[in-house]
């Protein structure tokens, strides 16, 4: 043990020193911190020893004590600046994820309302339009790929590629125009079909009920020669005079066939006034199908000012969709 002191021709001196060491070293034994405070203490209680020239004065003889070399390592615990780098690059990559995230969300969320929208796309006489087989299917979801950009520097970018995005929206687009240029010959072709039909029967009707007409005044007008020439024989029988049972038998029959042709010819006036009467309905609503025509015309010319507006728009929306997919690829 360090700080031992040693005395000589006195007994004394020697309990003292044996008290001193004995509290030095259970004060080393309680705690190693107070070391450096005894040991200066020890350096007090040292005595030089000697031989004695009076009697009053001792000399002692210091007994350097044998010190412990402490070794003194210095901890320097500093902040390491690759800790704060791997933080802001996890910080840079979690919001890079999350943009990464939302624009794929986004996108597919547009392309399957594009999906939907092309595959529920009904004329409105319940024909379907077919687009030839050649052209491939669009897919419900593009493929994305994300790739990871590491610069020099140690920071970390997330790139998606879309490299299917951009095709599967230019087929979808010359699908959408295929479709529209088929739709629009079809109702074309309806529109002119309908109106070929309705005019051909508007005419087929007219004729019909004009040769019915003819034929009907025709036998009126021979029922009425007819009537006009018995009338006259009946009257040239009364004027003669004769009273024969053979004058008697043709004057009746004459009265019964004139009679007869006079309810003909007033059940032929009937039916002539009722053929005019439907031949005058039927203009009638020839003139308002043509209304009724025309009104559609300017409503189907409406709706196309309405679908050119839409087809801007969406133009306008995909080069905006354009634009932010370059964005995210830079």
């Amino acid at each position: 043990m360090s700080g031992v002191t040693r005395t000589e021709d006195n007994g004394e001196e020697d309990t003292d020193n044996i008290r001193c060491r004995r509290l030095r070293l259970t004060l080393q034994d309680q705690d190693q911190s107070t070391g450096n405070s005894e040991r200066h203490s020890n350096k007090e209680n040292v005595v030089a020893e000697g031989p004695p020239q009076k009697a009053e004065e001792k000399e002692e003889t210091l007994v350097t004590p044998t010190e412990e070399k402490v070794e003194v390592i210095t901890v320097y615990l500093e902040a390491r600046p690759e800790a704060a780098e791997s933080v802001k690059m996890l910080t840079d990559e979690v919001s890079q994820i999350q943009e990464v995230r939302y624009c794929l969300k986004t996108l597919r969320e547009q392309m399957a309302a594009r999906q939907n929208t092309n595959n529920n796309k009904y004329p409105a006489n319940g024909f379907r339009v077919h687009v030839p087989g050649s052209q491939p299917a669009l897919q419900t979801r593009p493929q994305v790929q994300v790739v990871r950009h590491i610069e020099p520097n140690g920071a970390c970018h997330f790139v998606s590629a879309c490299s299917q995005v951009g095709d599967n929206q230019e087929e979808s687009v010359r699908l959408r125009e295929a479709t529209r240029r088929l739709y629009s010959q079809l109702k074309e072709m309806e529109k002119r079909h309908q109106e070929e039909k309705e005019r051909m029967q508007a005419e087929a009707e007219e004729c019909g009920v004009r040769r019915l007409l003819g034929n009907m005044e025709i036998e009126s007008g021979f029922l009425r020669d007819k009537m006009a020439a018995g009338e006259a024989e009946l009257l040239q029988l009364r004027a003669d005079g004769e009273e024969s049972e053979e004058s008697e038998k043709r004057c009746e029959q004459l009265e019964t066939e004139v009679a007869g042709l006079k309810e003909k010819i007033h059940h032929l006036d009937d039916m002539l006034k009722s053929q005019q009467r439907k031949v005058r309905h039927m203009i009638e609503q020839l003139q308002n199908s043509r209304t009724v025509i025309q009104e559609r015309d300017r409503f189907i010319r409406d709706l196309e000012e309405k679908v050119a507006f839409l087809e801007a728009e969406n133009r306008q929306m995909h080069d905006h969709m354009e634009y932010f997919l370059a964005g995210q690829g830079l």
